[in-house]
């Protein structure tokens, strides 16, 4: 036997575990990035989702996580899972209340065109419109075949009172967190008639439903939580391919606008009264995410007039300098405040004051809070 033969083996043994272990990862790059979001901010949880979510995106892409998701329904994980066609609740939903609103049977095809809810959505707020803007009447389904989830003509807005405060949840991606907070601060500061919780899910999106599916979560929290308002900050890991869409393009603002209305129904759950206030994501400081962000903005404007109680809050604007990326806002008191991380895309704490601000403005503009 040759002397080098156990080193040749070893090398062989060697390469047979590295084979495995990047086949495991790919067959579960799911569980690998809801890992990742887990764990607490910093260098190890940053280098894990940046090689883990490219991957998960080729997976998912390529059907390698389908025996992981069948064998999650399997044992009774649906929320790991997906359903029919291997496809997540939140695209089942999008395509399932796009038929409802365009008064075609369920379980249609679900194809993105460009007469989608983009074009001419008239929901762009246009000048003295303030930064929230608001729907019409919704769309109505047929009467014989009633949608449980799907929100009827919203009602008056429930009245708050010391003894009935309203009950405000703040969620979404990691923008949410420091906005809650602030808002949070203020509500209580002011001695106004609402309670704020902030349940922000770090890492999150609408692009990648199979890592995290917000219309399964905006379900679970509007029976969890039943809240009055849910104020939902989303957008900084959007920067990913929808439906065979480029990011940003307008075949993906179209099928993001369609997932916006799925979850914002979640939220309502039927309850005619519950508002979702829709906050887009700020001017960032780097080139690439200008135009996505931007896009994701264009994309919630136009779902507000396909679902009753829906609102978008724009703080991208109010919080820029004309239009671009600035570190530094100037508060009320003409203070100077370093308003951003250095990311370029979140909100520093002393500068969520400025989101949260715009957003309090905006539920003073429907609720009664005094």
């Amino acid at each position: 036997m040759s002397e080098k033969e156990p080193v040749t083996t070893a090398r062989q043994a060697g390469r047979v575990i590295r084979i495995a272990l990047l086949t495991a990862l790919l067959l579960n790059t799911a569980g690998v990035v809801r890992a990742g979001l887990g764990m607490d901010p910093g260098p190890t949880r940053d280098v894990l989702l940046d090689v883990a979510r490219p991957l998960n995106f080729v997976a998912h892409a390529l059907d390698l996580d389908r025996p992981r998701t069948s064998l999650d329904a399997m044992l009774g994980h649906p929320d790991l899972g997906t359903g029919e066609g291997g496809r997540t609740r939140l695209e089942q939903d999008a395509d399932r209340q796009q038929a409802i609103a365009e008064g075609a049977p369920q379980g249609g095809s679900g194809a993105v065109s460009g007469s989608g809810p983009v074009a001419g959505s008239g929901a762009v707020a246009g000048p003295g419109s303030g930064p929230v803007s608001s729907g019409g009447s919704g769309a109505a389904g047929d009467p014989s075949q009633p949608e449980p989830r799907l929100a009827p003509v919203a009602a008056a807005v429930r009245r708050a009172t010391a003894a009935d405060p309203l009950r405000i949840l703040v969620t979404g991606d990691s923008l949410s967190d420091f906005d809650g907070q602030q808002l949070a601060r203020m509500v209580a500061t002011q001695h106004l008639p609402a309670k704020v919780r902030v349940e922000p899910r770090n890492g999150t999106g609408l692009t990648q439903p199979n890592v995290f599916d917000w219309a399964e979560e905006a379900g679970q929290d509007a029976v969890s939580y039943d809240p009055d308002v849910v104020v939902m900050v989303l957008g900084a890991n959007d920067g990913w391919p929808l439906a065979g869409a480029d990011a940003g393009s307008a075949r993906w603002v179209a099928e993001y606008s369609r997932r916006v209305a799925a979850v914002t129904r979640d939220f309502l759950a039927g309850d005619p009264q519950r508002r979702v206030y829709w906050v887009g994501p700020p001017v960032p400081r780097s080139a690439p995410w200008i135009h996505i962000f931007d896009r994701i903005n264009a994309a919630v404007r136009a779902a507000v007039p396909t679902v009753s109680g829906l609102r978008y809050v724009d703080v991208a604007g109010p919080t820029s300098d004309n239009g671009h990326y600035t570190d530094y806002l100037t508060d009320p008191d003409g203070h100077r405040v370093l308003a951003r991380q250095h990311d370029g895309i979140h909100y520093s704490f002393p500068g969520s004051v400025f989101p949260a601000r715009i957003i309090l403005t905006a539920l003073r503009g429907e609720y009664t809070l005094s």
